[in-house]
């Protein structure tokens, strides 16, 4: 990237940041929704994980990293197609004969829906991190508490032209199980904490109750009592001229404690919060907000990001 165009950039960014990022090389755009990335977001997306472990190292976590695939029986029982139709991923593949091959190639050819030739796998698309935590713990009471710092890919079927609003994205999720009171801490803990870290790193901050995208007319039932109820949280930052959550702090109740048989001490089903922090909002928010050279960043975030580095 010459310096002329680091400065066209850094002029260009709070009015049209994918645009200038995809046109500097940033991000490659293969959809709508779904990009590659250069050097530079790496760097960030790795500054941030270092950053995020610091925040929960204090609570001694079981580090787990999953892949962007969760197995269909989990996703079943998960109750998620419930509530999120219109967001999942289901995973197929042909298992035909020739000749059903030859009738999938035709139909490929031919620019026709070709999904008929191919049979639902055992596996879907992650939705969310946290889904392949709880079946660790299915079919078990519980001694005491449980933390799980998990990362992952994930998926959702929202493709959009709003600045972080991605298909495929890479989430950090902060798991409690155990008791009721002990998850109603751990999410009423991060509401501050997870606002204080995002404005560490020199971002404009809002929190904000939220509630999760239902489907239908009863899912708005459901959205409006999880908001009026208090269960989710939002910390909201600008990227451009949108503002967008780049982390959620969630109460779940006993939900997934009931659905996948984990128990508390007291033999009662588990109740569970999270807190998911989405990195590429994260990202793309940094350098919508302090540019794209990053040894201009100011020294308190480089600190926090890279803290010993010295040479970019």
């Amino acid at each position: 990237m010459t310096d002329e165009m680091v400065k066209g950039l850094g002029e260009r960014i709070p009015a049209s940041l994918p645009n200038v990022l995809r046109d500097h090389g940033l991000l490659v755009n293969t959809a709508v929704g779904l990009y590659g990335w250069g050097a530079e977001l790496e760097t960030v997306y790795s500054g941030l994980t270092k950053a995020l472990s610091g925040e929960v190292a204090d609570k001694e976590p079981v580090e787990l990293h999953f892949p962007p695939v969760l197995p269909r029986a989990v996703f079943e029982r998960s109750e998620y197609v419930a509530s999120f139709p219109h967001l999942f991923g289901a995973i197929h593949a042909f298992q035909g004969d020739e000749c059903a091959h030859e009738n999938l190639e035709q139909s490929v050819v031919k620019g026709e829906d070709w999904g008929g030739h191919t049979r639902l796998t055992d596996f879907v698309l992650a939705p969310a991190v946290c889904y392949s935590v709880y079946p660790l713990f299915g079919g078990t009471a519980l001694d005491g508490n449980r933390t799980v710092d998990a990362s992952g890919f994930c998926f959702r079927h929202e493709p959009s032209t709003e600045p972080g609003r991605l298909v495929s994205f890479r989430l950090r999720e902060f798991v409690r199980i155990g008791s009721p009171a002990e998850a109603s801490t751990w999410f009423e803990d991060w509401h501050g904490r997870a606002s204080a870290f995002v404005r560490r790193l020199g971002l404009t901050v809002k929190v904000e109750a939220a509630s999760d995208p239902f489907f239908g007319t009863s899912g708005q039932v459901m959205a409006d009592n999880q908001r009026e109820e208090g269960m989710k949280a939002e910390v909201v930052v600008p990227i451009g001229d949108h503002s967008v959550a780049v982390a959620s702090v969630n109460y779940h109740r006993d939900h997934f404690g009931r659905i996948f048989d984990i128990r508390s001490a007291d033999g009662e089903p588990a109740h569970s919060a999270c807190v998911g922090f989405g990195l590429e909002r994260l990202a793309l928010a940094l350098v919508a907000a302090h540019g794209p050279r990053l040894a201009e960043w100011p020294d308190g975030v480089r600190e926090l990001l890279w803290s010993g580095r010295t040479t970019w």
